[in-house]
């Protein structure tokens, strides 16, 4: 791969000419829209509203960004050193990884992985209730997969304050930074594909295949099986900012939040950041100034040491990004693999299992299945005595109320765009009744 074509300012539609840098246009498109701003009311993981301090999805983002933007000026470096591209050029790469950043949960639904597991089931269930009546299910149904990364890319490709109807429109370099999973569910399922992981996750819709060809052909990306591409260069700094974000705002938020002691959180920093050593002079800063200042120290140190290991791995395997033969994410191939590693463990076996974080699962996952499978009414009998009801508060218009498929996307949409707030608002206001969060 080359870089005068992976960084493509190419867009959908072109647009008039501005006065500032393509990439930056991009940044501030993504920052000021409709679906960015929702994320402000997206769960990260601990339930919103207990305190004031604990991550959503938006602050989230613009960590990752911030982690993003350092990458890639050591990526900008690395390019002028292997392939002589001038450092001028090579420093747009900080704006078109930032972008992909901010929007890499922009096709969240609410309530997280949990709301992405109850739309699957909604719609498996009421394929299902097909199948028992002796109906045909239709193949846009049966294949149904709901997966964020692939509704990101329909956000903002399609449906996210449209531009000219393409989305946010942004450039194409700025699309395949974006796109982590290169890759339909359709692909997956085919070659039972395991190089973007074994979980199946897959981040392009099926029906907008030719969209993303098109970004392919713009920025060199090969294409190595049919509805499978090899990742944009800039793709392996958006996920390795979203590995160290997440894991290490987790840690600190969880602290907070009473779910672990200060003594944990200061030993997960502390492995997180390969600095067991610098535990005595955390615990002196929480003599001096508190517990949550120390936390925080430990969190600085944590980025900061993971930033370092992410340069040297990127360094060490830059040939095979651009060859587009690297399967491993740039933390897994570092020096802190194996603390990181043990950190997520104990994560996910002392924060993500926690009563209070899966209480708020739970809720989440009922309230969109239920809202899920009421709307499901629409979709299959718009004029129906439910149905009929149900499809002026849905608010489509007459192409997204044409067919049933049509309907479904909408349906989709919709629900994969409300925030926790809005959803719980909706479940009470046609329930008759909150499920209230812990």
């Amino acid at each position: 791969m080359f870089w005068p074509l992976l960084l493509s300012s190419a867009r959908l539609s072109n647009s008039t000419t501005a006065t500032r840098s393509p990439f930056n246009q991009d940044y501030g498109r993504v920052l000021y829209s409709s679906a960015f701003r929702r994320l402000q009311d997206k769960t990260q993981v601990f339930p919103l509203g207990r305190n004031d301090y604990v991550r959503t999805r938006l602050t989230h983002s613009l960590e990752v960004a911030n982690v993003g933007r350092t990458l890639a000026e050591e990526m900008a470096i690395l390019a002028e050193e292997h392939e002589g591209l001038p450092l001028r050029e090579g420093i747009k790469m900080t704006d078109i990884v930032a972008t992909a950043c901010l929007a890499h949960d922009i096709g969240n639904p609410p309530f997280g992985h949990s709301g992405e597991k109850a739309i699957e089931e909604a719609v498996a269930l009421a394929a299902g209730e097909m199948q028992r009546k002796g109906d045909t299910v239709p193949t846009w149904l049966q294949d149904f997969r709901f997966e964020g990364n692939a509704q990101g890319f329909r956000l903002l490709t399609r449906t996210c304050d449209p531009i000219r109807g393409h989305g946010l429109n942004l450039t194409f370099a700025s699309l395949g930074a974006f796109s982590k999973y290169p890759c339909t569910a359709a692909a997956i399922k085919a070659s039972g594909l395991t190089r973007y992981g074994t979980k199946g996750k897959f981040g392009l819709p099926e029906e907008d295949l030719p969209t993303f060809a098109r970004v392919a052909a713009a920025c060199g990306l090969p294409q190595l099986a049919p509805g499978v591409w090899a990742r944009h260069p800039l793709a392996f700094l958006m996920e390795a900012a979203d590995d160290v974000s997440y894991l290490v705002a987790d840690i600190e938020d969880a602290y907070v939040s009473r779910i672990i002691s200060y003594a944990q959180a200061v030993e997960m920093l502390c492995k997180l950041a390969g600095m067991q050593e610098k535990e005595p002079a955390i615990h002196k800063e929480a003599s001096a100034n508190g517990p949550h200042a120390a936390i925080r120290m430990a969190r600085a140190m944590a980025v900061g040491s993971c930033i370092a290991a992410l340069r040297a791995s990127l360094r060490s395997h830059y040939t095979a990004i651009m060859e587009g033969s690297m399967e491993q994410g740039l933390m897994d191939a570092s020096h802190l693999a194996a603390p990181y590693n043990e950190v997520r463990r104990f994560s996910f076996a002392e924060i993500y299992s926690h009563e209070s974080v899966l209480k708020v699962e739970i809720t989440g996952f009922n309230i969109v299945r239920r809202l899920m499978e009421l709307f499901m009414e629409w979709v299959q009998t718009p004029d129906g005595s439910l149905g009929s009801k149900i499809g002026p508060i849905l608010h489509a218009d007459p192409a997204a109320s044409a067919s049933p498929e049509a309907r479904f996307a909408h349906v989709v949409d919709y629900i994969s765009g409300m925030t926790d707030s809005f959803a719980l608002q909706t479940y009470a206001s046609l329930f008759g009744c909150s499920p209230g969060l812990p």
